[in-house]
């Protein structure tokens, strides 16, 4: 059954980056990243608190009534502000189209002159994933014509028909571009360049669109109105802010509860204890029977008010698809990762199908 959420954008008035984890000094390069929520929520409550008269000084902590703590929360905790993300959308004539991360199960299929996409389905048979003993895997059924899917994203409309096991499509945004950019580092307190402070950084640029994220918080919508837009990413450039209700089935439960051949496909990284999946091989009393997954994520972000890093998690990637032995509950899959207060390990259910032979 279709449900309205509040879909809120970001939209970079020019470049924006999101800085790999690492030091780099003259002549160095800085890769950019996709972005976890991390930045967002910083960049969030930064304005939230700016608005507020909470004048906020580089490695150092404000002094926040606890009343606007509470709303903003802090570094492990989001307060009031709910959002699931970010992942990018497009707009052209007024129409906004919105990316997922692909699933990590699809394969490409040729028939004559046509490309079909298609799930691996489930093959029962022991297999060993890092440290784990998984029962099966994730199989493609045929053997001729196939090849790897290179798109990794998939739209709204064509991921809720990859959820109901419906015919649907990969694509990719053609509204951005990674670019490098040259920066050059200047001296503390003084404006003058720092010696041999010369380095390359590479860069998202958007033309008519940006990132988003999701939420049915109104609370959270309603402190988000209040803003223009924040300062985002590395070099803190100018986002706009803006809210339009989406109508979607994305997240709807399967309506059967009895049916077994369900699988989630995470939106969001997650954090877990085992790694690629949590130590137990479960969420709640669902076995994990199989992954198809991708390279893992570094996870981390800048604590400004000490001027550092924040601790590096390594992150299953969005997109990867569990096939479990019955249905989870949303609670069950959701607190096994960690940080999930700000949205990490976020998922859809969708289904699988258990191999057949007889297929060609």
């Amino acid at each position: 059954m279709s449900k309205e959420y509040y879909f809120v954008y970001f939209e970079p008035e020019e470049w924006v980056a999101f800085r790999e984890v690492k030091q780099f000094g003259s002549g160095g390069y800085a890769q950019t990243v996709y972005p976890s929520p991390y930045p967002f929520y910083g960049a969030i409550r930064s304005a939230i608190l700016k608005a507020h008269g909470i004048e906020l000084q580089y490695h150092k902590k404000p002094n926040i009534p606890k009343q606007l703590q509470e709303l903003v929360g802090d570094e492990n905790n989001p307060g009031k502000i709910k959002l699931i993300g970010p992942f990018i959308y497009s707009e052209e004539n007024g129409q906004k189209k919105h990316y997922f991360p692909a699933p990590k199960n699809v394969y490409l299929k040729q028939n004559n002159e046509e490309k079909q996409y298609k799930r691996m389905q489930y093959f029962e048979a022991e297999t060993k994933v890092g440290n784990f003993t998984l029962k099966g895997l994730a199989w493609i059924p045929e053997m001729i014509n196939i090849e790897k899917a290179e798109e990794v994203y998939i739209e709204l409309r064509e991921l809720e028909k990859y959820k109901q096991g419906q015919s649907f499509k990969l694509s990719s945004p053609k509204n951005f571009v990674i670019e490098s950019k040259v920066g050059i580092a200047l001296e503390k307190d003084y404006k003058k360049v720092r010696e041999s402070m010369l380095y390359t950084m590479n860069v998202y640029r958007f033309k008519n669109g940006g990132f988003f994220m999701i939420t049915d918080s109104k609370e959270t919508v309603q402190e988000l109105e209040k803003l223009e837009g924040v300062f985002l990413g590395a070099k803190q450039k100018w986002a706009r802010i803006s809210v339009e209700k989406v109508t979607t089935t994305l997240f709807d439960k399967p309506e059967n509860t009895d049916y077994e051949q369900t699988a989630i496909m995470l939106i969001t990284p997650a954090i877990y204890d085992g790694g690629v999946a949590p130590s137990d091989l479960k969420f709640g009393s669902s076995q994990i029977l199989a992954i198809a997954s991708g390279k893992k994520m570094v996870i981390s972000g800048w604590d400004y008010a000490f001027g550092r890093p924040k601790p590096i998690y390594h992150a299953v990637a969005p997109g990867t698809v569990y096939y479990l032995e019955n249905i989870p509950s949303e609670t069950d899959v959701i607190k096994k990762s960690k940080h999930n207060l700000f949205g990490f390990g976020s998922f859809i259910y969708t289904t699988y199908e258990k191999f057949k032979a007889n297929i060609q």
